[in-house]
């Protein structure tokens, strides 16, 4: 097959004073696909065909951005510009007007309108942004606003957007509504994480229309622990992630105009979570199970080290240890039908006097090798009740805490996952890391299973959990350091 004849593409980057300016352009071949970034005002060398452009030019004195996007033909040696002094000003404003305190800034991204790679813009302060227009059905316009709090420690987040479509406007002159915004009404907690974190919400485009304004639906942004805030978004799929000295992530969800959700971030207990392990042609696959997974957010709790062991008849089959930010890994070959341990153990090295810092796992199951099957057991997720924010019991109190009994399947239909149900629940309490377990009775009702730990004056108090199932499986969730006594 014979190569696409060869040219060059220089694109200059003028900025709102006419100066060249370094930029990056994203560049996309709408015939082959081939997508890039290439530097302005150099010569690189293309394929002869026909480009998407996209670029976001900041100006040399930093007084503004501009964004823009046109398509061109490389044939030979082709030059094409994007001049910042054709920009026109991209005003958005919200109503009602969140009012003094917050520093407000502008975002717009021009993005092809064919879903293509080809998207590029920025934000800038408010009256700062500048987009070029274009005529071109190719393109569209995402712009929006976002209202920041000037103070480190309190006040509510503001982000709202629209996109134009059709090609790119000779400029914005938005208002956008606060009825069209949902209320995510946060409160992060600290204990299993510490110090200063990072929250940061995404969104994620649920039709080829909305796709755009992915880049605009952003917000970052730093608090201490711990700390409650309200994060006012536009209605649809957003995911939450708070990363401090470890990391915890919410799956997407959908939110509604109009409507308050409350999210806990930082819960106690961080303990085991997740898939449990399946059987696949004779080979036990270890699942996905997170040593230190908050109980609301399933994903999170990374940056543990540990150890795994199986066992079967009084042999090792399989040992393995992970550091910190791994996987537990392995896949080892059972040797057949029979009953099974596997023992799972992992650490956070975190500063002192953090919650949540050593947890373990024992499953004991009978497995199947000959079928694709997940073993039968429960993971209890623990739940104490009447904690403060920073998962603090009362000295001397009494606490209420909910045995979650997680039993996830693998979202594989080629892997069965067998019925079960709990025949037996035990659980205890340690008050001195371990030293002395304190059994206490759990009780079911309402298809909860609940313990009472009797606080000690101060310090902090480990759980454990035994469940045993009508198959006779059982399952050691061990997590120390759950929860304070302060």
């Amino acid at each position: 097959m014979a190569s696409a004849a060869g040219g060059s593409l220089t694109v200059t980057t003028l900025d709102r004073a006419g100066k060249p300016v370094y930029a990056q352009v994203a560049v996309y071949n709408t015939k082959t696909n081939d997508f890039r970034f290439i530097e302005s005002n150099k010569a690189t060398s293309l394929p002869a065909g026909s480009y998407e452009l996209v670029t976001s030019i900041n100006d040399a004195q930093d007084e503004g951005a501009t964004v823009g996007g046109h398509n061109v033909t490389v044939s030979g040696t082709t030059k094409t510009t994007f001049d910042a002094r054709q920009g026109r000003a991209v005003k958005v404003s919200l109503s009602p007007n969140p009012g003094s305190g917050y520093d407000q800034t502008v975002s717009a991204y021009v993005c092809a309108s064919d879903n293509g790679p080809a998207n590029m813009g920025t934000s800038a302060p408010a009256g700062e942004m500048y987009v070029i227009p274009s005529s071109s059905k190719a393109y569209e316009l995402s712009y929006g606003t976002t209202y920041q709090p000037r103070s480190a420690t309190g006040g509510d987040f503001w982000v709202a957007s629209a996109t134009h479509t059709g090609g790119v406007p000779s400029g914005v002159s938005a208002t956008l509504r606060q009825s069209g915004l949902a209320a995510l009404k946060v409160s992060a907690r600290s204990g299993p994480d510490s110090g200063q974190a990072r929250f940061s919400f995404g969104y994620q485009a649920t039709t080829s229309t909305d796709s755009c304004s992915m880049s605009t639906n952003s917000l970052q942004f730093r608090r201490e622990l711990p700390n409650s805030f309200t994060a006012h978004l536009p209605a649809g799929q957003w995911q939450v992630g708070q990363d401090a000295n470890d990391f915890i992530v919410d799956g997407f969800h959908s939110y509604a105009a109009g409507t308050t959700t409350s999210l806990t971030l930082g819960h106690a207990v961080w303990g085991p979570g997740g898939r449990l392990p399946y059987t696949w042609y004779k080979q036990l696959y270890l699942g996905s199970i997170n040593m230190f997974a908050d109980p609301a957010l399933a994903a999170g709790g990374t940056l543990a080290s540990g150890s795994v062991r199986l066992t079967h008849a009084g042999k090792t089959l399989y040992s393995h240890t992970y550091g910190r930010g791994q996987e537990i890994d392995g896949q080892p070959v059972l040797p057949g039908a029979g009953w099974y341990t596997l023992y799972e153990s992992g650490r956070r090295s975190l500063p002192s006097g953090s919650l949540s810092t050593t947890a373990g796992l024992s499953l004991t199951f009978y497995a199947d090798p000959g079928k694709n099957q997940q073993i039968r057991d429960y993971i209890t997720r623990f739940w104490p009740y009447a904690l403060n924010s920073r998962n603090q019991a009362a000295p001397g109190s009494t606490t209420t805490v909910a045995l979650g009994m997680q039993r996830t399947g693998t979202g594989d239909g080629t892997i069965q996952q067998l019925s079960d149900s709990v025949r037996s629940v035990r659980a205890w309490y340690t008050t001195d890391n371990g030293t002395t377990w304190h059994a206490t009775a759990a009780k079911l009702s309402g298809g909860t299973w609940t313990i009472a730990v009797h606080n000690p004056s101060s310090g902090r108090v480990g759980l454990r959990s035994t469940v045993t199932d009508t198959h006779g499986d059982s399952s050691t969730t061990t997590v120390y350091n759950a929860y304070a006594v302060s």
